[in-house]
């Protein structure tokens, strides 16, 4: 099934931290590296030069030997790192790093690794590829927008890239307001996912966490069996009780009907929202199989500023049901969602 647009790859939900880390905070965070270092001498290296590549400091460049233990240090994290094809994978970026001049040279065999040990969802990008993602993020970015009429509120939600944290705020922070604004003239909600290919899940999650009662929403399982929790708040969705982005408190609009809006675009973060409203009274999904991209990812910038955006961990929704990288299904399959919704919405006595 085709679901986005020819060589078009979905952006990535992230199930650490997305906040981008500030200047000032890696200053001092470096600042007690180098402390460290100095107080610990010959080990504190050591430790800086084995352990700190994971974390994206290092005291030196690294060789291209090196660069390709790191990636596959990190790797080894994936969802799908197990198992023959892992390991056929590993030997043949460490026989390739064997020959290797450069970080380039390795950049083609790192992506068919990170293929075996992430699966569809993972992948790698060149600097160059992943300085423009950035750069197309920042400039395509789109808020969600709240219109009414006759009663029904349609959210659009669209993707959200790799921005600064002054966007990811700005966009959880429009949704909430907006949603709050239109709240007393409304008696049901359209959310609009259709167009939503993905990127941070967080500011998505957190602009509608008005909709949303509070408690556990969703988990990532990851390959060893464990999960983390995904969590509604008063001010936004977050792990495990702590919002990643937080909003301004607004009551809740929780006893309404909402209609959900999905088609084949629907990916990875646009995913993650039909996800943590699975299984709430009241709630149904209109429109095509989504993509099948429902599981979470984590980045990781190597030395070169080349991405692995790797999968960790794939989605289970609040009853339980492991999602397992497979497209959802919509309660109504059609091809008019938004008039579909909108006559369900009309025989709840809405619209």
């Amino acid at each position: 099934m085709k679901t986005l647009n020819e060589g078009e790859t979905p952006d990535s939900v992230r199930a650490e931290s997305p906040v981008n880390p500030r200047k000032k905070l890696w200053r001092r965070v470096l600042a007690a590296i180098a402390i460290v270092v100095l107080l610990l001498g010959g080990g504190g290296v050591w430790l800086v030069h084995t352990y700190g590549p994971q974390f994206g400091v290092y005291l030196f460049p690294p060789s291209p030997q090196r660069y390709a233990d790191v990636a596959l240090e990190l790797m080894e994290r994936g969802y799908y790192a197990d198992g023959a094809e892992w390991e056929a994978a590993r030997e043949g970026v460490l026989e390739a790093a064997e020959g290797a001049d450069s970080y380039a040279d390795l950049h083609g065999v790192l992506a068919e690794a990170a293929d075996a040990a992430g699966g569809s969802h993972t992948f790698f990008l060149t600097p160059g590829e992943a300085a423009d993602r950035v750069g197309e993020s920042t400039s395509e970015f789109r808020a969600p927008t709240v219109t009414v009429d006759g009663g029904v509120a349609t959210v659009v939600v669209p993707e959200l890239g790799s921005v600064s944290g002054e966007l990811q705020q700005r966009y959880a922070d429009e949704a909430a307001a907006d949603i709050a604004a239109a709240a007393p003239e409304v008696c049901g909600w359209i959310i609009d996912l259709r167009e939503n290919t993905g990127g941070n899940m967080y500011p998505m999650l957190s602009g509608l966490s008005s909709l949303l009662p509070n408690g556990a929403a969703m988990q990532f399982r990851m390959a060893a069996g464990t999960e983390m929790g995904v969590t509604v708040q008063d001010d936004g969705v977050g792990m495990n009780g702590n919002s990643v982005i937080s909003v301004e408190e607004t009551p809740k609009i929780t006893d309404q009907p909402i209609a959900l809006l999905q088609s084949e675009r629907t990916a990875s973060s646009g995913e993650a929202v039909l996800t943590v409203f699975r299984g709430l009274d009241s709630v149904e999904s209109f429109g095509e199989d989504s993509a099948g991209y429902t599981s979470g990812n984590s980045v990781h910038t190597l030395y070169d500023g080349a991405e692995l955006v790797l999968t960790s961990g794939v989605y289970v929704d609040r009853d339980g049901v492991n999602l397992n990288e497979e497209p959802i299904r919509p309660d109504h399959s059609t091809d008019a969602a938004d008039e579909d919704a909108r006559a369900w919405l009309a025989d709840a006595d809405c619209g």
